[in-house]
């Protein structure tokens, strides 16, 4: 499940309604995921996703991992499968996510 990209329920924050988006998993806590939203506007700050990038499935619209708005979603959240980061990409991702929450030591 780490590493996959899904098309989750996005709540609003006063939880009235929600928007499909995509999201990344970064973690799994038993049924509880720790993800990463995707955005198609390029303009946001964040790490873009390439299709070459991907090991399966597609995205629609070139995208890009937004830092560090991180967010927990149950798994019954998550609708759809729709592509795998490869393993080299999810790392860097990994590293990128830490950096921007200052949790790596700083050389």
């Amino acid at each position: 499940m780490v590493g996959r990209i899904y098309l989750a329920k996005i709540y609003f924050t006063d939880l009235s309604e929600y928007k499909i988006r995509p999201v990344l998993v970064l973690r799994v806590y038993g049924e509880d995921c720790l993800c990463l939203p995707l955005t198609s506007n390029l303009k946001h700050e964040g790490f873009l996703l390439e299709t070459n990038d991907l090991v399966d499935g597609f995205l629609k619209k070139q995208s890009k991992v937004i830092f560090p708005k991180s967010f927990t979603l149950h798994r019954s959240i998550l609708i759809k499968h729709i592509a795998t980061a490869r393993q080299d990409i999810l790392s860097t991702i990994h590293l990128e996510f830490c950096k921007k929450l200052e949790c790596t030591a700083k050389t």
